[in-house]
Parts: C-alpha cells; sequence; structure tokens
C-alpha cells in the first residue's frame, strides 16, 4: 500500500512539471497542490512523517516563509536542482507575495540532495548558510538517521529566519558557532592535567639543596668583555611576497528556473 502511495505522489510531482497553459503562453500553478512533506521514497514512519508535517507547517506558518521536505526515488531524468525548482514552481510553494520559501530535496538513487530558495528565502539562506545547514544535518542523512536529519534541517531554517527578521542573514562573516563536541571538552580537560603535571613536574625536580660554598670564586661573575663578543654582521635579507586571497562577498548566487523564476540553492552528493 505505501508503494503504491509513494508512487501516485511521484507521478502527482511529474505531471505538475507540466507548465499550465493560458492563451499559448506558459504560467504556473500558484494554487498549492501538496503538503509540505512529501516522502515519496518511504523514508519515514507514519509517525515520523506527521510529527515532521506538523512541525514544517508550525515553522513556515509562524515565519511566513514555506519549509518543504521532498523525497524520491529518482529524478526521473532531472538534475537535483532542476527537480527541486520544478517542485517548488509548480506545486503552488511559497508563502506571500514573493512566493517565500526553503525546499529541500533528497534523491535515493544516486543519494543526490538539492536546496532550492525563493523570494526572501534567498536572502535568508546565503551560499554560506546553506553550506553551514548542510555540514550540520546531512551527516545524519548519510548515517540513514533520516528522521533526525530533516527534523534538524527545519530547525536550522526556522533559526535562520528568525536571524534574517532580526539582524543580518547568517553569511560568511557571521555564521553561528558550531557547539563543541563533548570528546573535545574531555581531551581539553586531560590535556590541561597533563600539561601541569609535566610543569609542575620540572619545577620540582629543579629545586635542588644549596650548599655553603667554601671558595669566593664560585660566587664572581666574569666580567672580562671582548670588543668584538657582541658584534652583528649582516649577511643578507629574504623577502617574500604572497598574493592576497581574494574574499568573497558572501550573499546568496542565484539561476533561473524553467519556469522563468529566479532561484538559489546548492546541491551535492550524500
Amino acid at each position: 500500500m505505501k508503494k503504491w502511495f509513494s508512487l501516485l505522489l511521484i507521478t502527482l510531482l511529474l505531471v505538475s512539471f507540466m507548465p499550465l497553459s493560458v492563451y499559448g503562453e506558459a504560467v504556473t500553478a500558484y494554487e498549492r497542490q501538496l503538503p509540505r512533506l512529501v516522502d515519496a521514497a518511504g523514508l519515514l514512519t507514519e509517525e515520523q512523517a506527521e510529527m515532521l508535517t506538523q512541525k514544517l507547517d508550525e515553522v513556515s506558518e509562524r515565519q511566513n516563509l514555506d519549509v518543504i521536505i521532498i523525497t524520491v526515488d529518482s529524478l526521473e531524468g532531472y538534475t537535483a536542482t532542476q527537480f527541486a525548482d520544478n517542485t517548488f514552481d509548480y506545486n503552488g510553494f511559497g508563502m506571500g507575495d514573493n512566493l517565500d520559501g526553503i525546499l529541500l530535496l533528497i534523491s535515493m538513487e544516486e543519494r543526490d540532495w538539492a536546496i532550492s530558495t525563493h523570494g526572501y528565502g534567498i536572502t535568508v539562506f546565503t551560499d554560506a548558510g546553506q553550506e553551514y545547514m548542510v555540514d550540520n544535518f546531512m551527516r545524519h542523512i548519510s548515517n540513514g538517521d533520516y528522521y533526525e536529519g530533516f527534523d534538524k534541517f527545519a530547525d536550522l531554517a526556522d533559526q535562520f529566519i528568525t536571524q534574517a527578521k532580526t539582524g543580518a542573514p547568517y553569511d560568511i562573516n557571521n555564521l553561528p558557532e558550531k557547539p563543541m563536541s563533548p570528546v573535545w571538552i574531555l581531551i581539553s580537560m586531560l590535556g590541561g592535567v597533563l600539561i601541569a603535571l609535566i610543569v609542575t613536574g620540572i619545577m620540582r625536580s629543579s629545586l635542588k639543596s644549596v650548599s655553603k660554598q667554601r671558595a669566593a670564586g664560585n660566587y664572581i661573575v666574569s666580567t672580562v668583555m671582548s670588543p668584538f663578543a657582541n658584534q652583528d654582521l649582516y649577511l643578507y635579507s629574504v623577502v617574500t611576497k604572497q598574493a592576497k586571497p581574494k574574499e568573497s562577498t558572501g550573499g546568496s548566487s542565484t539561476h533561473k528556473s524553467s519556469s522563468g523564476r529566479t532561484h538559489g540553492g546548492s546541491s551535492g552528493k550524500f
């Protein structure tokens, strides 16, 4: 039953890619056709899918920006970016006048992923910001922990939207700090203890008993000076030059989808 349902969802996705025609001109369907979670690849249990859908709906409606997750078995000949853009454009996704949103696509056949942003989503999710997000949620998906990965994606999307609305969007110069792993905290503590033991050990070994010297000569510091003792001889100098690396200006790169809309986004393998 679940297999037939997944096949139906994929069919609906592909059919929706065909633009409507009015007076011979291609237009895009603006009414929502699908829910914010379409798990056509069957990666989630029914309970997980229900909880994730509720979370995506809550974040999207509170932030007034669509946060969408789509999983499919195959891209059916499209690139991951094309599939993600088409799914967004031809299924009525996007909120507000500018159809603001972000869509995460996962395709299992070749383990492709893509993110498509639109409207205010292009501003919110910069190229550097998307890279940060992918680094944080994709490791769960790569390990087969799909619910954890999708849940993390939703949390990060919520965090990034809030940041963009209250200040500058997360970008190359103001990405959120990654939390330190408990393993590194333990290593730091053990390293500190080890260094302290080494230092105190050296200090203890240098403490020797002072014995009385019978000859005064042992306490006299040599004052013999040589006119050549501190002479500096200049040999040569070496000057090295290195080109200053070009700084990225940040922001979001964009492209046109088949519908003619402007999208941001990124893609890769997991």
